[in-house]
C-alpha cells in the first residue's frame, strides 16, 4: 500500500520544528526512566551467574517459542504504532503481554512515515537514536546509517534470538530477501521487515475496477469483457439509471483527484490498469519500467513511450470518460479527500482504491437493507492480476541502534512480533477479549464486529496499536487455516457483511464465495514483486525527476482533450518530447539492465516462494 502526503512547505516547518522539540523533551524524560531502572536492575544483576541469561522457554505462548531473559531491561523504540497514548510507556493490555513475554520495560514513540525522515536525521545527528526504530525510506536512510556506522548488523544473532523467524519459511524467505544486493551492501541482514503476507483476502485489492454491482445487475449485465471501450459503455447505462444522489447531487460513471498533481494526482494512470492485467509500473524508475506481477519479468517495451502501454490506456480511459460527459468535472481540481466523499455519497459508479470503496460500503450499508454495494471485478482481459498479493520482505522496513545495550533483547522483541500468533493479537487483541478459539477456529465476538477501531478501543483492548509493527498484514492466512484480521475477513464478519448484491455476484459467476470468483476467472491471481530497485544516483537520478516533473505538469492536459484525434497528436507529441530533451530511452536501458542483473536472486525468490504455497 502507497501513501502520499500533500502539505505546504512553510507550515510543515513550523510543525516540524515544534513538534520534534516536543519529542526530544519527552525522549529525554523517557531516558531520565529508563537510566533508573538501568541501576536498579544493575545490582540485581551482580548477584546472575555469568555467562548466558537466556534460556528457551518453548512454546510457551502456543506455537511461539519465546526466549526467556532472566534480567529486565527497557527498550526504547520508535515505531508505526498507534498514538491513543502518550509516548513512553504503555497501558494497553497488548503492551503488557509483549513486556512480560520478553522481560522488558517498553518506551514506544509512535511516528508516521510521513514525519519520520526529518526526526530521524536529526536524532542521528544528535547521536540519540533509540533501541529499534522504523526506517520509512530504506534505499536513502540505510546508507547514511551504515555510513555512520549507526545500524546493528542482525547476523549474529538470528539463529539464538529469532527462532519463530528462522523456522519459518516466511520468515526465510524475508531473511534472504534482505540480504540481497538491492537492500544490503555486503550480504548481511540490517533491515527487518514487518507486515509481510497481505493487507486484504483479495476481495478488496489495493487496486481493482470496482463496479456498483446492484446498478450493473439492474442493467441486464451488459457486454463487460475490456477496459478500454466496454466498460464505458456500462458506466453509461449505470449512470442513465441513478443520475442522481439521494441529496440530489449529479452522478458520473467515474471520477479522480488530479487537483492533487504530480505523483498522487496521477494515480489512476499508474495504477489504474496496471495490476488488474499483470502488470505493476515501478516508480522508482519514473514509471518507464513495468514488471511482471507473476515473476517480476521486466516488460521489454518502455510504458512512457509505447501509446498502447498500460498507462497510456488509462490515461486514454479518462479522456474518453471525459469526452462522453462520465468523467466528473471536479476531478481536474479536487483532491482525494473530496473525492472519497463524493464516492460515499453515491456520486461516481466505478472506483480504483480498494480501501475507498470499502468506506463507500461502509457508508452504504448504514442504511437498513442497502444493497448499494461496491465490487472489485475480475480482470477483465488479462490472464494475471495483481489480487492475492504477498509481501513477502515486509512493507515495513525496521533496524537495530549499532549502540544499544541490548542487542539480543531487540532482536527477540523483532522475532516475537514478527510471529503469525501476536500479528492475529496486534490486529484484534488478546485471545479471550474480543475473540475466543471454538473448536479450534478463531472467532470474534458480536461486540467486535460492531465496534468502531480507533485510539480509545486501542487503549482498552491493544486493537491495532501493533497494526504496523507486527509480522503480517491482515488479510494474511495463518498456517491454522484461518485470517489474521478476524474483524475484517473472519468467516463470521463475511457472513455479516454479506447482502444481496454480494450473492448476486457470486451466483452470477456461478462460484461458491467472492474469492471463488477471481479464482476460476483468472488464470494467475497470486502476485509478487521481487525486484528492488534503489533510488538512481547521478544524472540518472535528475532525468527521473525531470520526467516525473514534466509528466505531473502535462499528463491531465490529455484528459481533457475534446478529441481522440487532439488526444493522440498530444500523446504522441509528449512522447516526442520525452525521446527529445528527457533522456527517457537512456532512464529506461538503465533500469532495464539492473532488472535483468537481479536475474538469479529474483529466481530464488520465487523458488522460495513457490515453496511456501506448497
Amino acid at each position: 500500500m502507497l501513501f502520499y502526503v500533500s502539505y505546504d512547505c512553510n507550515r510543515a516547518k513550523v510543525w516540524y520544528e515544534g513538534d520534534l522539540a516536543v519529542i526530544k523533551r519527552k525522549r529525554k524524560e523517557i531516558f531520565m526512566k529508563k537510566t533508573v531502572a538501568r541501576k536498579a536492575f544493575a545490582a540485581a544483576s551482580a548477584l546472575i551467574m555469568c555467562g548466558n541469561t537466556m534460556a528457551f522457554a518453548g512454546e510457551s505462548t502456543g506455537s511461539t517459542t519465546t526466549p526467556q531473559f532472566e534480567d529486565r531491561v527497557a527498550l526504547d523504540v520508535v515505531a508505526f504504532v498507534g498514538s491513543g497514548e502518550l509516548d513512553g510507556l504503555r497501558s494497553d493490555p497488548v503492551s503488557k503481554y509483549i513486556e512480560d513475554n520478553l522481560n522488558i520495560d517498553l518506551y514506544l514513540t509512535a511516528v508516521t512515515e510521513a514525519d519520520w525522515p526529518t526526526q530521524l536525521s536529526a536524532m542521528l545527528a544528535d547521536n540519540d537514536l533509540p533501541d529499534v526504530f522504523l526506517l520509512s525510506d530504506p534505499t536513502k536512510q540505510l546508507p547514511m546509517l551504515l555510513e555512520s556506522a549507526s545500524v546493528l548488523n542482525l547476523e549474529p544473532y538470528l539463529e539464538e534470538y529469532a527462532p519463530n523467524t528462522m523456522s519459518d519459511p516466511a520468515g526465510q524467505l524475508m531473511v534472504a530477501a534482505e540480504r540481497m544486493p538491492a537492500n544490503s551492501p555486503d550480504g548481511n541482514m540490517y533491515l527487518w521487515g514487518m507486515c509481510k503476507g497481505s493487507w486484504d483476502d483479495g476481495t478488496v485489492p489495493t487496486c481493482g475496477h470496482y463496479l456498483r454491482w446492484d446498478l450493473y445487475k439492474e442493467a441486464g449485465y451488459p457486454k463487460l469483457e475490456n477496459y478500454d471501450d466496454d466498460l464505458l459503455d456500462v458506466l453509461e447505462q449505470m449512470v442513465a439509471l441513478e443520475p442522481e444522489t439521494a441529496d440530489g447531487q449529479k452522478t458520473y460513471g467515474c471520477g479522480a483527484w488530479f487537483g492533487a498533481g504530480q505523483g498522487w494526482g496521477e494515480w489512476v494512470f499508474t495504477f489504474g490498469l496496471g495490476p488488474q492485467e499483470g502488470v505493476n509500473l515501478i516508480e522508482t524508475t519514473g514509471r518507464v519500467l513495468g514488471v511482471s506481477t507473476v515473476d517480476s519479468t521486466p516488460l521489454e517495451t518502455n510504458q512512457l513511450t509505447d501509446p498502447e502501454s498500460v498507462f497510456w490506456r488509462a490515461v486514454r480511459f479518462y479522456n474518453k470518460a471525459n469526452q462522453r460527459g462520465l468523467l466528473d468535472p471536479d476531478s481536474f481540481t479536487q483532491t482525494s479527500d473530496v473525492y472519497s466523499e463524493n464516492l460515499k455519497a453515491g456520486k461516481y459508479m466505478f472506483n480504483v482504491p480498494g480501501w475507498m470503496s470499502n468506506d463507500a460500503n461502509t457508508e452504504f450499508n448504514k442504511a437498513e437493507g442497502n444493497e448499494k454495494t461496491f465490487i472489485s471485478m475480475p480482470s477483465l482481459t488479462a490472464d494475471a492480476e495483481d489480487r492475492f498479493g504477498n509481501m513477502y520482505r515486509g512493507e515495513r522496513q525496521y533496524v537495530v541502534n549499532a549502540n544499544t545495550e541490548n542487542p539480543e533483547r531487540c532482536v527477540a522483541l523483532l522475532d516475537f512480533v514478527s510471529t503469525y500468533e501476536f500479528s492475529r493479537i496486534a490486529w484484534n487483541g488478546l485471545e479471550g477479549g474480543m475473540w475466543n478459539m471454538e473448536d479450534g477456529e478463531p472467532v470474534p465476538t458480536d461486540e467486535y464486529l460492531k465496534v468502531t477501531k480507533d485510539d480509545a478501543l486501542g487503549v482498552e483492548t491493544g486493537i491495532n496499536v501493533y497494526h504496523h509493527f507486527c509480522g503480517f498484514g491482515n488479510g494474511t492466512i495463518q498456517p491454522d487455516g484461518y485470517t489474521t484480521d478476524l474483524y475484517q475477513f473472519s468467516t463470521k464478519a463475511m457472513e455479516a457483511k454479506m447482502n444481496d448484491t454480494i450473492k448476486d455476484f457470486i451466483d452470477h459467476y456461478g462460484a461458491e464465495s467472492q474469492v471463488d470468483v477471481y479464482r476460476q476467472e483468472t488464470p494467475v491471481t497470486d502476485s509478487m514483486n521481487y525486484i528492488s530497485f534503489s533510488d538512481p544516483e547521478g544524472e540518472v537520478a535528475s532525468w527521473v525527476n525531470e520526467i516525473n516533473a514534466y509528466m505531473g505538469k502535462n499528463v491531465f492536459k490529455c484528459v481533457a482533450c475534446e478529441s481522440d484525434e487532439e488526444f493522440e497528436a498530444m500523446r504522441d507529441s509528449m512522447i516526442e518530447e520525452l525521446k527529445a530533451s528527457y533522456h527517457v530511452d537512456e532512464v529506461f536501458d538503465y533500469f532495464y539492465q539492473d532488472a535483468l542483473a537481479q536475474a538469479e536472486d529474483v529466481a530464488t525468490l520465487v523458488e522460495m516462494n513457490n515453496a511456501i504455497k506448497k
